[in-house]
């Protein structure tokens, strides 16, 4: 909830595909798979350990959903963690190591997301790269 006590559109939304999911931020993504996640194991934080919850298909359903949500959204901002680490003088072994790359492929997933900058961007993106 807000602070204004309107739910917001990812806690209302009805989740069944990846597209579903209004623009949040990753964590309160998570947030909300987790709840999701409790109600499948019976358990919600902050009710007494007698009171269940029913949960159903949709559940697991809108926990898959915001799991594809969440992995895209990191996908899709790697390149620019990527950029700023260059940017910081650090060596693609390690822009590598820290995502589970080898630095040939990190440097390489780099250049395909550069490939679609506009310049002077698309430039600069080539000359960080090295």
């Amino acid at each position: 909830m807000t602070s204004e006590g309107k739910p917001r559109a990812l806690d209302v939304a009805e989740l069944t595909a990846p597209g579903d999911v209004p623009s949040a931020d990753v964590v309160e993504m998570a947030h909300r798979r987790r709840r999701h996640q409790d109600r499948l194991a019976g358990t919600v934080r902050g009710l007494p350990p007698e009171e269940t919850v029913t949960a159903d298909g949709s559940d697991a359903i809108a926990a898959l959903v915001l799991g594809t949500a969440i992995t895209v959204q990191l996908a899709d901002e790697q390149p620019l963690l990527f950029r700023e680490a260059l940017r910081h003088g650090r060596a693609w072994s390690e822009i590598g190591t820290a995502a589970g790359l080898s630095a040939d492929q990190a440097r390489a997933a780099y250049i395909a997301w550069a490939a679609d900058l506009d310049e002077p961007e698309h430039a600069q993106a080539l000359r960080l790269a090295g």
